[in-house]
């Protein structure tokens, strides 16, 4: 059923304003009607079909495409209908259901040794985009009920529970949405959770006020906890940096877990209560103005400063989250070279006069999951009209973990294929990064080392 004719341009009948915006803005030329002399209008004839005329109505596949009309009738005490207070609201048109998860292939690092399999763990990072930043304004591409929060968070479970991780790390989670919807719905799938928000002040969206930050997610048949750690950057900088600009807010959530499967084969491996693998697992989300890239070095800084004071000799290492630094960047460069070269462009701006202060130095043997695994980034983490480009990682100890493989990436021309992101089959601005591991047997290569090196030594 038609409600609104469109005069002016497309000379076309839509069902509600939406529909109309659209046809406005993208309906091909040659799909528009004809210039109707206005003098012999004829107002379309509502034809509606009565469905259901009970107090609640799920859509059927039968409704696609097509608008609701809800005709609301209060009952009187006598079970009458009052006609007087009757009210009806007309619904845009039904669309299908979130179809389900795509595949992606996983990529090999080298060859697959088969018995990998029952020491491997795979972990998930992925900044979900929250929904009191998901605007039409900054997102004007997407169709608004492809940006709605009510259509983004089923593709996002969908997503979460086809990549069956071991460790999900999650940026831009609301707290109401931890609270009402991943935690409740990943429990279910048999995950356990922890939530640390930004130190920001709240903001009102959807009727309350609510903060976001970053969620961790791990499977309680393969991993239990043992230490939660928070990395506040706004405290830290208090202590470490004095002359350093406000932080922003931005933390990192630590977790400590004991692998329940996988036991430490010797005492130079670290080793849970329950003699399992202990593994460390940080999540952060780093400042993403791009006129400050000081203070994401910063930043980065005094998340390597916390894991040096941590005891955590021989314990295996993931740092996963957004970074919002590209792979030429100084943050970049710091995490996996353990420096930064004076002559790098992002230590040019320093307002504050920091750098010559801060030793830029570290030996944690750092990597990215998917330059191990490819030789180079991702091409993409990050796909919307104004930016394209890689901010996403999940960074691991080479000593003590091994990458066995990474999901691939989708190529530009499925990312573009509404416009950017998100869309309506991707339901984030980001795309999530998918790698699996194993722990690495330090005695045993020490030993091949040396039986190396003894032979070297006999030639």
């Amino acid at each position: 059923m038609s409600q609104i004719r469109d005069v002016a341009k497309t000379h076309q009948c839509y069902c509600c304003r939406d529909c109309f915006l659209k046809g406005w803005h993208n309906l091909p030329q040659h799909l528009w009607g004809s210039k109707i002399d206005e003098e012999v209008i004829e107002e379309p004839i509502a034809e509606w079909c009565e469905v259901a005329n009970t107090r609640q109505y799920c859509p059927s596949l039968q409704d696609i495409d097509r608008p609701l009309r809800l005709d609301i009738i209060p009952i009187l005490k006598d079970g009458r209908d009052a006609y007087r207070g009757s009210m009806s609201v007309t619904t845009g048109t039904v669309i299908p259901t979130p179809k389900e998860a795509r595949t992606r292939r996983m990529i090999s690092n080298g060859t697959f040794n088969a018995e990998w399999l029952s020491q491997q763990f795979k972990v998930m990072n992925w900044n979900i985009l929250a929904d009191l930043y998901a605007t039409e304004s900054v997102y004007p591409y997407c169709e608004k009920w492809a940006l709605s929060w009510t259509w983004r968070k089923h593709l996002i479970l969908k997503e979460l529970k086809s990549m069956t991780a071991d460790i999900i790390t999650l940026q831009e989670v609301q707290k109401d949405a931890y609270d009402d919807w991943f935690r409740p719905q990943l429990e279910e799938a048999g995950y356990e959770g922890i939530f640390l928000k930004k130190n920001r002040d709240p903001i009102f969206h959807g009727g309350k006020y609510t903060h976001e930050g970053c969620a961790t997610f791990y499977k309680t048949t393969r991993f239990k906890r043992v230490e939660k750690l928070v990395i506040d950057y706004d405290r830290l900088s208090a202590g470490e940096v004095r002359a350093i600009p406000d932080m922003k807010g931005n933390v990192a959530v630590a977790v400590i877990l004991e692998d329940l499967h996988i036991k430490a084969t010797h005492s130079s491996q670290a080793m849970g209560p329950n003699g399992g693998h202990k593994l460390c697992v940080i999540n952060t989300h780093i400042l993403c103005d791009p006129r400050s890239s000081d203070v994401k070095l910063v930043q980065a800084y005094l998340l390597i400063q916390t894991l040096k004071q941590m005891p955590i000799k021989n314990m295996p290492l993931l740092i996963c989250g957004d970074f919002n630094s590209t792979p030429d960047s100084a943050v970049y460069h710091y995490l996996q070279r353990g420096s930064v070269g004076v002559g790098h462009d992002d230590l040019r701006a320093d307002p504050c006069g920091l750098f010559g202060h801060l030793n830029l130095e570290h030996n944690l043997s750092l990597a990215t999951a998917y330059e191990t695994c490819t030789g180079t980034e991702a091409q993409y983490t990050n796909y919307t009209e104004d930016f394209k480009g890689t901010l996403d990682y999940i960074w691991y100890s080479s000593r003590t973990l091994a990458v066995l493989a990474i999901s691939q990436v989708d190529e530009e021309s499925q990312l573009m294929q509404e416009t950017a992101l998100p869309s309506s089959t991707r339901p984030s601005d980001h795309v999530s990064l998918v790698a699996t591991f194993m722990y690495r047997d330090l005695r045993q290569e020490e030993a091949e080392d040396r039986g190396h090196h003894g032979l070297g030594s006999r030639v």
